[in-house]
């Protein structure tokens, strides 16, 4: 599967098993698979596609 973690820098999971990903200005907008969604106000830090895992910074 094609899903990713998303996490915070300190290692706390904002959502799991996340298809899309909408950037909103400074906030990101996240979609799992069963289409709920998580706004927080961030900036990436890592996308690992690969790994499947996501790290952001709370603003």
């Amino acid at each position: 599967m094609c899903e990713s973690t998303v996490y915070l820098d300190d290692g706390t999971v904002v959502m799991a098993d996340v298809m899309k990903i909408v950037v909103n200005g400074d906030t990101l907008e996240f979609y799992d698979i069963l289409n709920n969604k998580k706004e927080i106000k961030a900036k990436f830090n890592v996308l690992d596609l690969e790994g499947h895992k996501i790290v952001v910074t709370e603003l």
